[in-house]
């Protein structure tokens, strides 16, 4: 494989409390990569660093080996660094399409944001095909006019992935897609994101609480504590080290995969 993205070295501290100690991760193209940990492991943080929202203190974050430590958030996008958000960031009075075409736009640099954010933004045929190329990816064709208040959360979940595909990412960062879905839901949406994934040819960083979706999604695995790295490896082998039990599982039996 050939690797896509790798952070090394990282650290950032707040207020002299060390968020993130000297952590390294690499993801090769087309995998898909976990990274777990309790709360205030430092997933965030490092989510953060990747994205350019933060800047770490030290170490270097390279997309195809080049850095990108400097460029702001917009332009790692266009690089191809694509995201979903934990708590869903959509706009009530706009419909499933919107959101898609208000993203395709953003990644073009073209259009007025102000003007899509008001529906005042015609769409083009173009535009709409790619639109509907991913909503029926997205199994979302036939609720492309509706507005996103009406979804349930894991079509709502499914419209953000939406959102991330029209960006075109070479890595998606998937920050707690299973956050407030049921099982059935979180097995629906993991599904759907390995279809995706498959046509799409995307990597995948996982940020996750669901040991499942975690073990049965993820090739690789990365454990943070307490802002540092303590195992990494295939995901079966890294849910079964002694070391992430105690410090994640305690006694939870975990399920494996890829």
């Amino acid at each position: 494989m050939t690797t896509l993205f790798e952070a090394t070295g990282v650290r950032k501290s707040f207020s002299g409390i060390r968020a993130l100690e000297d952590v390294s991760l690499r993801v090769e193209a087309g995998e898909r990569v976990g990274l777990i940990g309790p709360n205030g492991a430092g997933k965030t943080t490092f989510f953060n660093c990747v994205l350019g929202m933060l800047r770490p203190d030290a170490g270097r974050v390279l997309l195809d080996g080049q850095d990108i430590g400097g460029l702001p958030v917009h332009r790692r996008a266009r690089r191809g660094i694509g995201r979903t958000f934990q708590r869903i960031e959509l706009f009530a009075d706009m419909t499933v399409r919107e959101h898609l075409l208000l993203a395709d736009r953003i990644r073009r640099g073209e259009g007025s944001l102000l003007r899509d954010l008001f529906g005042r933004g015609g769409s083009d045929a173009d535009e709409r095909r790619r639109c509907d190329e991913v909503l029926e990816l997205l199994g979302l064709g036939d609720l492309a006019a509706d507005p996103v208040e009406a979804l349930s959360l894991g079509q709502g979940r499914l419209v953000e992935v939406g959102r991330a595909l029209m960006t075109e990412p070479r890595l998606l960062l998937a920050d707690e897609p299973s956050s407030g879905l049921d099982r059935e839901e979180t097995d629906a949406l993991a599904a759907t994101l390995r279809e995706v994934q498959g046509d799409r040819g995307f990597a995948v960083l996982l940020v996750e609480h669901d040991v499942e979706l975690v073990a049965s999604f993820t090739e690789r695995t990365y454990v943070l504590d307490f802002g540092h790295l303590i195992a990494e490896g295939p995901t079966a082998e890294v849910m079964a080290d002694k070391r992430v039990r105690q410090a994640y599982f305690g006694d939870v039996e975990v399920g494996s995969g890829s």
